[in-house]
């Protein structure tokens, strides 16, 4: 074993994984990320980032995902590590479609994914998010809202949100993560991601004591 002491942990990229309804500001939020920033536009919405000179997009193929994704991992390991401060998958929800919908493509059921398809998608995901920790980043991940009805162990009912993840995978994407916001607007129009966990809403937060924050103060400078 390598034991290292905690006191002389020095890395300080964490892995954040931002959601919320379509049109709430999750890839708005992006220009306020310090430092150089790179996003993996899967879903076609940055537009909304035009004109910000420390922001380079990337478009991820919505047709030939599958493939082109795989080839997106192994070039920034080789061509990219440590050149970006942070990096975006804009968003996963969209992505896990793309995949899917992909491998249905290719299969023999017209179009439609197999059980088979589900899983290659659920391994891809999941190890492209460990891969991508070690990039020498901050890792973002965006994801659309979805909701359910929650029964806690008394037996009372919450309407719960939570990322739009596949639920086979969705424990082990967010417990990989640091930080899982959910964004919302207050009565005064500000945006802003809650970082606190409720019975209604998953959210956590493990860096430091913040229950919540304004959209520009996700990722705070080291």
């Amino acid at each position: 074993m390598q034991i290292t002491s905690a006191a002389e942990i020095q890395n300080n990229q964490a892995t954040y994984l931002i959601y919320g309804p379509p049109g709430m500001g999750k890839t708005s939020s992006i220009k306020f990320f310090p430092g150089k920033t790179l996003v993996l536009d899967v879903d076609r919405t940055t537009k909304v980032l035009k004109g910000q000179p420390d922001i380079d997009i990337a478009y991820v193929s919505n047709t030939n995902t599958w493939e082109e994704w795989g080839k997106i991992i192994l070039d920034l390991d080789k061509n990219y590590r440590n050149k970006y401060d942070n990096i975006v998958v804009d968003n996963i929800s969209e992505l896990e479609r793309c995949l899917l919908s992909d491998l249905g493509s290719k299969g023999k059921n017209k179009g439609v994914p197999s059980q088979g398809d589900y899983q290659y998608m659920q391994f891809r995901v999941v190890n492209s998010l460990r891969y991508l920790k070690n990039l020498g980043a901050n890792l973002i991940w965006t994801a659309w809202e979805t909701d359910d009805l929650y029964t806690d162990s008394s037996g009372q009912q919450y309407n719960r949100s939570y990322p739009q993840i596949n639920k086979k995978i969705l424990n082990n994407v967010l417990g990989l993560c640091d930080v899982v916001g959910r964004i919302l607007v207050n009565t005064d129009g500000e945006r802003g991601f809650v970082l606190s966990a409720s019975n209604s809403t998953y959210a956590k937060n493990q860096l430091d004591d913040r229950k919540g924050c304004l959209q520009n103060e996700l990722i705070q400078k080291n």
